[in-house]
């Protein structure tokens, strides 16, 4: 069977990548398979590499276009980010096929690669085809700067959802919000796989990594990956330096990139300057070196986007004492392997801190947490048997692929039969600049919205965790 494998790789700065790269070895076992990438850089990974007598092939989307014909199947790694999976979309509507689908929100992707490019026509329509006569309130809604309202609110993930074949989803909570949006999609819950990347030391010494590091006596807390407002990093912050009173040698490490140019004002202000390092960015072994230094792991997020984040499987599967937030699509870690915390309460901040300060002074407690974390990896997130799964679930589809193209045009058919025509992009923005009190002359005054859009959309040189 041949495959398209439609994925980042690094040096993009993306987990996805890292997943893809752990997975196609054990594919390629089995599947004739060849990657797409969006041909803006040059895979780093030594399985792309001329040299590797099990080089796996890879080729741009534009080269794609000109040999979709040879493919048996097409399976996209699709996730929110719209300068890394952008081309997926375009790709996905006119090739149908598997989705693996990271984040159940896509709103911020796509409003990346419409509104934010100055697209406001295909953004529009891309709002019609999901929402019908909902689309011009929400444009209303966007256009007087509640987008990051409505992006949480109204996934825009219909018409990807329309234009699969089948979907992979990486938590339960995600299939079933699937299953409800679309019941007649095949579905398949497979667990993300736990992967180490390819050079990092079987025999890692993490305490002498520690030292180095100037930290073997300090107790050391961290957060990883890319530290967006749904990480909730003021939150951990503020109850960090409540535990600073308790433990006055603890040390924060912020492992990954941060979007708040002026966090280190911030720390002084707030007295924790010297008590956090922000690390900053690292490559994919470093990043991996620093998980093993810790004592405690804070990984919270709200609101989510209905995706498994991939840090948490790595910290458990590391034996690392984590706290995470209780939220739906972590809801499958047993409750002795992690400390979960309730989002969005009044004693938020308190849980977190008093989470903190039990699994600093009570040693025996973490790392029995650990021990737990590590085994359930071991058993429910295996990299093998998880790939298996994906390639029985390949055949599974390509053997229905007739089927299932039928299957993409009724549904798209459905929407388009049922949609009503809805007013102009023009007077939709108009109405809104209207309700601003903004004269017709003022039309530039929308491009503070679309500046808002593309930075959240911009690539950040931030891998998303």
């Amino acid at each position: 069977m041949r495959v398209a494998f439609f994925t980042p790789l690094n040096p993009l700065r993306t987990a996805l990548a890292d997943i893809a790269e752990g997975l196609l070895p054990y594919w390629a076992n089995h599947v004739e398979i060849t990657v797409v990438t969006n041909g803006t850089y040059q895979p780093s990974h030594a399985l792309f590499q001329p040299d590797n007598p099990r080089r796996i092939p890879w080729i741009t989307y534009e080269a794609f276009k000109l040999r979709a014909g040879e493919f048996d199947l097409i399976v996209y790694n699709l996730g929110d980010e719209p300068n890394i999976h952008g081309y997926m979309f375009d790709a996905l509507h006119r090739y149908p096929g598997l989705v693996l689908l990271h984040d159940l929100v896509l709103h911020h992707a796509i409003a990346g690669i419409t509104w934010a490019r100055g697209n406001l026509a295909a953004y529009m329509e891309e709002l019609r085809y999901s929402y019908g006569r909902e689309a011009e309130r929400l444009a209303r809604e966007v256009v007087a700067g509640r987008y990051e309202e409505i992006f949480t609110q109204y996934p825009l993930v219909e018409r990807v959802l329309d234009s699969s074949l089948a979907v992979v989803g990486f938590n339960e909570y995600m299939c079933g919000q699937i299953r409800a949006m679309r019941p007649d999609l095949p579905v398949r819950y497979i667990p993300l796989p736990f992967y180490l990347p390819d050079g990092f030391p079987p025999d890692f010494d993490g305490a002498a990594f520690r030292r180095n590091l100037g930290l073997a006596d300090r107790p050391v807390v961290a957060s990883f990956g890319l530290f967006n407002s749904q990480k909730r990093l003021d939150l951990a912050l503020r109850a960090f330096k409540r535990l600073v009173l308790r433990h006055p040698t603890a040390v924060y490490l912020l492992v990954g990139s941060y979007i708040d140019p002026s966090l280190e004002d911030k720390l002084q202000t707030v007295g924790l300057s010297g008590k956090v390092r922000q690390v900053g960015w690292q490559p994919p072994v470093e990043f991996v070196k620093y998980m093993c230094a810790v004592d405690v792991a804070v990984h919270l997020r709200y609101p989510h986007v209905g995706g498994t984040p991939y840090t948490p499987i790595r910290l458990l599967g590391l034996g690392v004492p984590t706290i995470i937030s209780d939220i739906e699509p972590l809801a499958s870690f047993p409750r002795d392997a992690v400390v979960r915390i309730t989002p969005n309460q009044p004693d938020e901040e308190a849980m977190v801190f008093a989470a903190m300060d039990y699994l600093l002074t009570h040693q025996e407690v973490a790392r029995a947490l650990g021990q737990n974390a590590r085994r359930y990896v071991q058993a429910a997130h295996d990299l093998p048997s998880i790939a298996s799964q994906h390639v029985a679930f390949m055949r599974e589809v390509a053997a229905r692929r007739e089927d299932l193209q039928e299957s993409v045009r009724a549904r798209r058919q459905a929407v388009m039969t049922s949609q009503v025509s809805g007013s102009s992009l023009a007077r939709v923005a108009g109405e809104g600049l209207a309700e601003l009190g903004v004269l017709p002359e003022q039309g530039y005054l929308l491009q503070p919205v679309a500046s808002a859009i593309r930075e959240l959309s911009a690539p950040k040189r931030k891998r998303r965790r």
